[in-house]
């Protein structure tokens, strides 16, 4: 699937936006301790298990990815995706460190609301970095990746997937940081049967191209 990339303000403005307020939600999800986004609990165990911040950790996770897509495809254009990469990192932190700083909700009520907007938030910003046309985050990438692979375009069916295996990796490393699931709940599972429908649907609101089929 090739992605014809546009410089003007609706996609430059879809792009950054989308960055911005992924952060939040990845955020929102963690804070609210029903458990992270699947590939969310990867980086906040793994942050655990190492010692290092959201950012950094997520940094380090999407690099290895990025290699894995770039072997296949061998579309060495993708080597831009060092930059969404390094802006996820960048708005972890801003919203994990700078805004959040340590905060817990003191009730489930306001638990619940951090929950429903990460669920909200998360799938919204990635159907603006994918409606950009810019270098999608490289989860994206490998969705789109896995669905040239399979010959399909059912976004939520390849998301599942994805999303599945994020909990899993994100499940051992919870163990072996001491911390048994850590950041991975029944929220986490919730996230990786909706986030595909969610995305879609965004997308079809967007007039994503990655899209059109749920």
């Amino acid at each position: 699937m090739e992605r014809e990339m546009k410089f003007n303000k609706r996609n430059i403005f879809f792009y950054f936006f989308g960055f911005f307020i992924l952060g939040l939600g990845v955020t929102s999800m963690i804070i609210s301790d029903f458990g992270a986004g699947p590939w969310d609990t990867v980086t906040k165990n793994l942050s655990v298990l190492i010692g290092l911040s959201l950012g950094t950790t997520s940094f380090i996770i999407a690099v290895i990815l990025m290699v894995i897509v770039l072997g296949y495809t061998r579309k060495w254009k993708l080597i831009f995706m060092l930059i969404p990469i390094l802006l996820v990192a960048l708005s972890l932190d801003f919203w994990d460190i700078v805004i959040f700083g340590g905060y817990f909700p003191s009730t489930i009520f306001l638990r619940t609301l951090f929950y429903i907007l990460g669920v909200i938030v998360i799938p919204l910003g990635l159907a603006f970095i994918i409606s950009s046309k810019f270098p999608a985050f490289v989860f994206d990438e490998l969705m789109i990746m896995l669905m040239t692979i399979f010959k399909t375009d059912k976004v939520a069916a390849i998301r599942v997937v994805i999303e599945i295996t994020g909990i899993t990796l994100g499940t051992v490393f919870g163990f072996s940081a001491g911390v048994r699931f850590g950041a991975v709940g029944v929220g986490s599972v919730l996230m990786a049967i909706v986030l595909g429908p969610i995305l879609a649907f965004f997308l079809k609101i967007l007039g994503g191209k990655e899209n059109e089929k749920a």
